[in-house]
């Protein structure tokens, strides 16, 4: 059940539960029934204070009430008989369920104790003043009930700069919506003749319907219930709890028949445990730019690999070598251990040794469980993707067994953080983590020499991180650079035991190599492939903490260098011509707030982990850059601020400009492109009076390029809301209604050029 709440606000305060009522209750009901069934799938409907307005939509149920009371009694008649497993909203924080509970708190009713299933119990309660404080993420616990807050879920399902109702939408669904404020949406709701009640209306059942689809789309809930199912554990632990929670789940439910039981070490027993010793290997890559091959071949799950393939397990651990001649006890992870040295003789045949002086007992002495987990969990996959390919027609089995197969991906890929976490861990154990490290640094160093050896090749590593290998073919083909990469993939896999294995993963023709984990280039997957995919990591066209435009700029630059070999004069240029092209939407930056901020409204508080707009506008010399932030908002509604060009071009732009740019022969630096006169102050300079007609033309063409442009964006407002006036959309995620502002301070000009025209020209227009 999704709901949303209208709310009667004061002014441009934001809803507040202690003084403002509620108006109205909009909600969207799912069944997820058989399509056989004669039970309705969804029910739309409202519950609304007075005399409500028929929506145009003959499909939504509209219910009317007294007084605020009676909207509340009549909600929960609603959910009891419905009995929904979740309620959700799209941000139950500051409205939705978390104000309906707070505001029916205020009236003296506990609507925690009628929400629940279980009578009596009044859950963990809403979003609590006591978890607001505290800086939590303001969870409400409901007996029987899911809740979900779907903009915090969102965080893990998308990589977004803003996660507002409106710009999720238009990521998740393409659907530009518009934003009002409340102070409209009150407006429009009391106006003595009911003229334009149905926007409010309208703009709710938009959202509650909205957050339907969303969940739909990305198939949340789906994914969710098969995760529980394949981890064996509830719903929302999904959701809330972290990775190593999940392969406890699965590890104990197969240590369980061979009668293990698990360590539960303290926190003091964790804090004395020896330091980690062993790192990755990342290698420093040869930075610069490469218009030869460069192969990329990926170990495939090297650490879940090495574990089953060299049998390391708790079960199988005898401890590092220097302790296995005592016959005391010892360090062992967070506990002690004691292994006789007379089963260290039987066991002498059968014993390997891990790069970091750690001994295991062979499979054929004992298979360890995370390694017999590990496996299944491989096979599976394996099984599942194989029946993916087999259903490809059944959408409904192929999302299933799709999320089935991505679950068990994960679950493997996280197992060896599980051994090794040893801050916050529930049972690590530093040698296991020690010695699956150390493998993986080993494997990776042999596949290096092995290619670097072999002369028939003639290649040349020139990055290698953790996993992955970067091999240069010089004066070689992509149809050779496929070729190699395929024989170096076999005799890197038959060079190691199973089921480690070296896979071919792409071919990368031109690229630039940064620093560590800092690449771009133009992604060959096959030696057929027609066009190339443009790939990159690390680097600001993939990164979220800058504003956009440097990351559009970039992406643009590096694209014409990689396909025209731009010259280094002309990409200066152009990233010069780029800058000025991008709205006011390119230029916000985004910090995670913590909930310190302290405003007018106790309302507008930040919540917690949300990412919060700023500009940076142009103000005194010498003024601190904390004195010229500014919220965008601030920035649309003071014609006299203006954004900080110089700020942006000089400090956010072509910084990581260069850094691209040096690599191919460029330097942003040295590129000058002003060349305009900005002496004049009479309008007019004394040279362009000196041919009057140009500049007449010239002064028309912007008067009318500027009235058009004003027009053209209005017009898509209009389509976006539905109607041709009262256009008081502010969504900041759109770049419309920065469009809009722009135009608006564009034509503010129009008297001074009008009497421009006048002066000097003795026109009439």
């Amino acid at each position: 059940m999704i709901l949303e709440l209208h709310v009667q606000t004061r002014g441009d305060l934001l809803p507040d539960p202690e003084n403002d009522p509620i108006r109205a209750v909009f909600y969207h009901i799912v069944n997820d029934v058989p399509e056989q069934s004669d039970m309705p799938t969804t029910l739309t409907g409202m519950i609304a204070v007075g005399d409500p307005l028929v929506p145009e939509d003959q499909s939504v149920s509209v219910t009317g009430v007294s007084d605020e009371m009676a909207l509340l009694v009549a909600l929960v008649e609603l959910i009891r008989k419905w009995d929904p497993e979740m309620f959700i909203g799209y941000e139950i924080e500051k409205l939705s369920w978390g104000y309906l509970i707070e505001r029916a708190y205020t009236l003296g009713m506990n609507l925690n104790m009628e929400l629940s299933r279980v009578r009596g119990a009044e859950g963990g309660g809403g979003a609590s003043r006591y978890e607001d404080e505290q800086g939590g993420d303001g969870d409400i616990r409901l007996a029987g009930r899911i809740v979900l807050n779907v903009w915090r879920l969102l965080r893990s399902e998308v990589a977004l700069q803003s996660y507002t109702f409106e710009n999720i939408m238009y990521h998740v669904l393409r659907r530009r919506i518009p934003l009002f404020s409340f102070r409209a949406l009150s407006a429009w709701w009391e106006h003595r003749t009911q003229l334009y009640r149905w926007m409010t209306v309208d703009h709710y059942l938009v959202r509650v319907k909205g957050v339907a689809e969303i969940l739909d789309h990305l198939d949340l809930i789906g994914r969710t219930s098969e995760l529980a199912r394949l981890f064996g554990i509830q719903f929302y632990e999904v959701l809330s709890r972290g990775s190593q929670f999940r392969v406890e789940s699965m590890m104990l439910r197969m240590a369980k028949p061979e009668n293990y039981v698990a360590v539960s070490p303290t926190t003091r027993q964790r804090a004395h445990m020896r330091a980690p010793e062993s790192l990755p290997l990342i290698m420093e890559p040869e930075s610069r730019f490469y218009s030869d091959p460069v192969i990329v071949l990926d170990f495939q799950s090297l650490y879940p690999s090495i574990i089953i393939a060299y049998n390391y397990c708790f079960s199988t651990c005898l401890g590092r070598v220097e302790n296995l001649a005592k016959s005391e006890l010892f360090d062992f992870g967070c506990t002690h251990l004691r292994v006789p040295f007379s089963t260290v003789k039987k066991l002498e045949e059968n014993l390997n040794f891990s790069p970091c002086g750690v001994a295991f007992v062979n499979s054929s002495v004992r298979r360890g469980v995370l390694p017999r987990m590990l496996q299944e969990i491989l096979e599976t996959r394996l099984m599942v993707k194989r029946s993916m390919k087999k259903n490809k027609n059944n959408k409904a089995l192929h999302k299933v067994l799709h999320n089935r197969q991505l679950g068990l991906k994960l679950i493997a890929n996280v197992t060896y953080g599980y051994t090794s976490a040893n801050f916050s861990g529930r049972m690590p154990c530093i040698e296991i983590g020690d010695s699956v490290v150390s493998k993986g640094r080993e494997t990776l160093e042999r596949a290096i020499a092995l290619v670097q050896n072999t002369q028939r090749w003639s290649a040349r590593v020139v990055y290698g991180d953790t996993d992955s290998l970067f091999v240069l073919v010089p004066g070689r083909t992509r149809a050779d650079a496929f070729r190699i990469g395929a024989e170096i993939a076999d005799a890197v896999t038959a060079d190691n035991p199973r089921p480690v294995k070296l896979k071919l993963e792409k071919v990368y023709q031109p690229c630039i190599l940064q620093t560590k984990k800092r690449y771009v280039g133009h992604m060959w997957e096959s030696a057929d492939q027609e066009m190339p995919t443009y790939d990159a990591k690390g680097i600001e066209t993939v990164r979220r903490d800058g504003c956009p435009a440097v990351a559009k700029v970039i992406l643009i630059i590096i694209s014409i260098t990689f396909s025209t070999s731009l010259c280094p004069h002309g990409a200066n240029l152009y990233a010069m011509y780029l800058i000025h092209l991008y709205s006011l939407t390119d230029y916000s930056f985004f910090f995670h707030s913590d909930r310190g901020w302290m405003k007018k409204d106790r309302r507008s508080e930040p919540r917690t982990g949300e990412r919060v707009p700023y500009v940076i506008v142009s103000g005194p010399p010498g003024l601190p850059l904390i004195r010229l932030v500014r919220s965008p908002h601030e920035l649309l509604a003071d014609p006299a601020l203006k954004v900080n060009a110089d700020y942006y071009i000089s400090r956010v732009i072509i910084p990581p400009l260069n850094r691209c740019l040096l690599l191919v022969g460029a330097n942003v630096h040295n590129c000058c492109a002003v060349c305009h006169d900005q002496s004049c102050t009479s309008g007019v300079c004394d040279r362009c009076r000196e041919r009057p007609q140009t500049v007449a033309v010239s002064l028309a063409a912007q008067l009318h390029g500027w009235e058009r442009r004003r027009h053209l964006v209005l017009r898509v407002c209009q389509s976006c809301c539905g109607r041709s006036n009262n256009i008081d959309c502010r969504s900041l995620d759109c770049p419309v209604l920065y469009a809009r502002a722009d135009a608006e301070r564009q034509l503010a000009h129009e008297p001074v050029f009008r009497k421009l025209q006048q002066e000097y020209f003795n026109c009439d227009f």
